[in-house]
């Protein structure tokens, strides 16, 4: 677990580092001068099915969220899988409902991810590292997505649509949850913050608690560790922010002040 006073104390120890960030941060904004505009046929994909979040955007932030995704689609490769195409709609909404993660001014663009893939699907997947007991099976795991070491998200388009028609689960999200989670080396179910210590103390209490008794809002899933909590408490913030106010007021409010949007009613 690293919700921990220890871990608080080690995070801090990193501040420097962040703080050598600045020359990185100038040129990219340099860079951003530089990109092409955003595309008004974007916004009108936008506003067909991500209406309900991007109505809660202030217009400075409906401006950042715009430059957001013009990087976005600049710097990552969005490539189909096993027969799906690719569509400027496609590129466009994830770029779209992955950037709404983004609302940060100081916000990175998810810096380490290269590519995304699309499977039309779920797909079927082998992995070949041991599980708890060392051992590794050759039975394949079907998957709705992937996050590969900060480089690489994996997705089905057919749960996608499933999350912008509302659906509870949001494999785009939680995959790009983990791509925060991954800014930060040291860390694991954090994303990349100057001080931990509000963070570290509710998500470890929501943890605990879900560790307890099951949440009619949180997938057990979460219990796998630190890194699936985080992702997904966040595929709750975004797809059920009302229910997880009320049931996990402090958790929300934690999610709401990092991802600076209002998701519930």
């Amino acid at each position: 677990m690293i919700w921990t006073d220890g871990f608080i104390a080690f995070v801090t120890g990193l501040l420097a580092v962040v703080l050598m960030a600045g020359a990185w941060r100038r040129q990219q904004a340099k860079r951003r001068r530089e990109l092409a505009p955003f595309r008004p046929e974007w916004r009108e994909m936008l506003e067909r099915r991500l209406a309900g979040l991007l109505r809660r955007l202030s217009p400075e932030q409906r401006r950042l969220h715009e430059r957001r995704i013009v990087e976005f689609l600049a710097d990552i490769r969005i490539k189909g899988c096993n027969g799906f195409v690719i569509t400027d709609e496609v590129r466009v909404l994830i770029a779209g409902f992955a950037c709404l993660l983004l609302l940060r001014p100081d916000a990175y663009v998810f810096r380490g991810l290269r590519t995304v893939l699309v499977y039309p699907t779920a797909f079927w997947v082998r992995h070949h590292e041991p599980d708890e007991l060392g051992l590794v099976s050759d039975e394949p795991e079907l998957r709705l997505g992937e996050s590969w070491n900060g480089e690489r998200v994996v997705l089905s388009w057919e749960d996608v649509e499933a999350a912008l028609d509302g659906d509870a689960v949001n494999v785009l999200v939680h995959e790009f949850a983990h791509q925060l989670d991954a800014e930060n080396p040291e860390t694991e179910g954090a994303p990349l913050l100057p001080d931990y210590t509000r963070w570290s103390k509710v998500m470890l209490r929501a943890y605990q608690a879900l560790e307890k008794r099951s949440s009619q809002v949180l997938d057990d899933y979460g219990l796998e560790g630190p890194t699936e909590f985080f992702a997904v408490a966040t595929e709750a913030y975004f797809q059920r922010g009302t229910e997880l106010r009320l049931l996990h007021p402090e958790l929300y409010g934690l999610l709401r002040d990092y991802y600076r949007i209002e998701t519930s009613d």
